[in-house]
């Protein structure tokens, strides 16, 4: 675009105020919480876009600006939050600034836009200057056509004086909200609706929380943000590609004010599998009740993902990982686990846990002793007093490197396991306790199953074993985890999945694609008594082994993380950050499957899905979102009657089209 060229006297002064720095900005509006796709913006202005273009560290600059032109939407809470997880994320902005501190400036540029003729005061409604949209979107789309009626406000032409006397009027006061906005006078006829005179200026009579009650006009973000980037003199204004149709009317103010224009990148907004990312729905889910607050471990917000257990590393790390592109797709929510398994990995103690206790009574206990093994477990001191039955047995805390240290294990005769470890039905694909089977206690040694006893409603109540000694050839099935039953420790257990059940949330009726399991609450879960040799603390990360890596709550009291807290009957909260691998977590009371029948439902599934006709998959009983659809089969209102937005429709087709290659594959073959 021609508009995007500096003069020299321009470019001069850019290079005279800044030097050999190279400046980018984090302009996020405060009308919210932040969330992942946020940390993606941040990660390129404070890092990437410098790692790119080779810029040396001390010749980098990143301006953190409140992009605050909006006053109904904006709260001190917000600015709080954002300033709070611009710090937790590990970043230190240069400057921190806000649109707000620039409202002078804005307003004397607004003054010589009009005196210039390129904007005006327009009395149109809202819903008028939408109907004259719509008659530039016919013209536009039929050069040539005589299409009745015109485009521009009848007050576009209005005289220069009369403007600024309205607009003058406007700042006092003396109009009601929407009855005066300030207007850019572009082009109504060019074939980019972002230049059909744009709103620059609107009343609002509400007090601002940054500035409080001095305007009662505010500028738009379309007027704005260029004009602050040109002033800040921020060499790379980095935005996601949703904006790149604004460039023409960005660089068109800037060239009409004789303004520095920055240059423009746009790159594609960060978009999640099963997780939504709308600041107005995120809203409604908080508001609505379906999450607890906006730090719900649920949600994707950077306080939700903190208290899940994501760190500040596994963010970033996550972000670097994805990089930053023009290419429009949905990353899959495996690469964040995968990345927080990696750097979880290195920093988290492995304790042992069961979520649902089941008792285990092992008999022949002294047989599990062998002096000669060196891995097997000993006789705890009291044991050889004489005291008691009673081993101990060593384990480290970091398995895969035992230079970092170890701890002790004391147990009597009796052990916790978890209920999924355990089924009355005999299956010989089943890798738990069942009677006969031979299974190994970790870090103890292997028993025999001799009987599983049942309570009255038929649930597993009880488990009787013996104990077999090293030396002896059988093999166990597989290897579970236990806690004592004497001291270990009472705590709630949050498992968590995907908040929506679609691996792309659908637009329409979208709260009916919630995942009822993306939270399953385990209070009566038991954790081994090591778990404080660890001085655990709120945020702490631990490896419950053969399950996944869990954090504990940051809400979590101080006084619950010791002994004596324990003692008095306070519990630790630890939140399931990611599984040891990908698996959804199990319903309580949910029927234990062995392997192969998980596999056998996995190809059931799969199969099922390959023989759905894509005439179908948007109807019931296969669908229940919408209630009209076209010849095809692709849905055209929602369940409620409402016309699909063209977004929404375009990634119906696309999912169709995915579908439809699948079963005409199945077909063939």
């Amino acid at each position: 675009l021609p508009s995007m060229i500096n003069s020299p006297e321009l470019l001069a002064e850019h290079k005279r105020l800044n030097g050999n720095v190279i400046r980018t900005r984090f302009p996020p509006e405060p009308n919210g919480y932040l969330h992942v796709g946020h940390c993606k913006s941040m990660n390129m202005n404070f890092s990437l876009a410098f790692e790119k273009l080779g810029v040396p560290v001390e010749n980098r600059e990143t301006y953190f600006r409140y992009d605050d032109t909006n006053p109904e939407a904006e709260s001190n809470e917000y600015i709080e939050s954002i300033a709070d997880d611009v710090r937790w994320c590990g970043w230190t902005p240069t400057k921190t600034t806000y649109s707000s501190d620039y409202f002078h400036e804005l307003h004397a540029l607004a003054i010589q836009l009009i005196k210039s003729d390129k904007a005006y005061v327009c009395h149109q409604t809202k819903a008028e200057i939408e109907a004259c949209r719509e008659i530039a979107k016919v013209k536009v789309a039929n050069p040539g056509v005589d299409t009745p009626g015109t485009a521009e406000s009848p007050w576009r032409n209005r005289p220069v004086e009369e403007s600024l006397v309205e607009f003058e009027n406007m700042r006092k006061g003396k109009y009601a909200t929407g009855k005066a906005v300030l207007r850019m006078k572009i082009d109504m006829n060019h074939v980019n609706p972002n230049m059909w005179d744009p709103v620059a200026y609107r009343v609002l009579f509400t007090p601002h929380p940054h500035v409080g009650d001095e305007w009662c006009i505010y500028p738009t973000y379309d007027y704005t943000h260029c004009i602050i980037d040109s002033l800040e003199h921020v060499d790379y204004s980095i935005c996601t590609l949703e904006f790149e149709g604004r460039r023409e009317s960005y660089f068109w103010l800037l060239e009409a004010l004789n303004l520095y224009r920055p240059k423009v990148y746009e790159m594609s907004r960060l978009n999640v599998s099963y997780t939504q990312l709308s600041k107005r729905k995120l809203l409604k889910l908080v508001t609505n009740g379906y999450m607890d607050g906006w730090d719900d471990p649920r949600m994707p917000t950077i306080k939700g993902l903190r208290r899940r257990g994501y760190t500040a590393e596994i963010l970033n790390g996550f972000c670097n990982e994805i990089g930053a592109t023009r290419n429009a797709n949905t990353v899959e929510y495996e690469k964040l686990a995968f990345v927080a398994r990696a750097v979880l990995h290195e920093r988290s103690p492995r304790v042992m846990a069961v979520l649902e206790p089941v008792l285990v009574t092992i008999s022949n206990l002294e047989a599990l002793v062998d002096e000669s093994v060196e891995a097997a477990p000993r006789f705890s001191p009291a044991a050889k007093e004489g005291a008691l039955t009673e081993i101990e047995c060593t384990v480290p805390d970091f398995p895969h490197d035992p230079s970092r240290g170890c701890h002790s294990l004391r147990t009597g005769n009796k052990v916790y396991i978890n209920r999924s470890d355990c089924s009355l039905v005999k299956n010989s694909d089943f890798y738990g306790m069942m009677e006969g089977q031979v299974v190994g206690l970790k870090y103890i040694g292997k028993v025999r199953v001799d009987r599983i006893l049942q309570d009255s409603e038929g649930g597993i109540s009880n488990i009787s074993v013996t104990a077999i000694a090293p030396s002896d050839p059988a093999r166990p099935k597989s290897t579970i985890q236990w806690v004592p039953f004497e001291n270990s420790i009472p705590a709630t257990v949050n498992e968590y999945g995907h908040l929506f059940k679609s691996e792309e949330v659908p637009d329409a009726q979208w709260e009916q694609d919630l995942n009822p399991l993306s939270r399953v609450e385990k209070p009566n879960a038991l954790i081994d008594p090591s778990i404080f040799t660890q001085s655990p603390r709120p945020e702490m990360h631990v490896q419950f082994e053969r399950l996944g890596f869990y954090v504990i709550d940051r809400k979590t009291p101080l006084d619950a993380c010791s002994p004596a807290g324990a003692a008095t009957g306070q519990k630790m909260t630890f939140n399931l950050t990611v599984l040891l691998k990908d698996s959804k977590p199990k319903a309580v009371g949910a029927p234990n499957r062995s392997r192969k029948e998980e596999q056998a439902a996995q190809l059931a599934e799969k199969m099922a899905k390959m023989s759905l006709a894509p005439a179908d998959m948007f109807k019931p009983p296969h669908c229940t979102l919408y209630s009209t659809w076209d010849d095809a089969g692709l849905p055209l209102t929602t369940l409620d009657g409402e016309k699909l937005s063209k977004s929404n429709s375009k990634k119906l087709k696309k999912e169709f089209d995915k579908q439809k290659k699948l079963y005409e594959s199945n077909k063939k073959a």
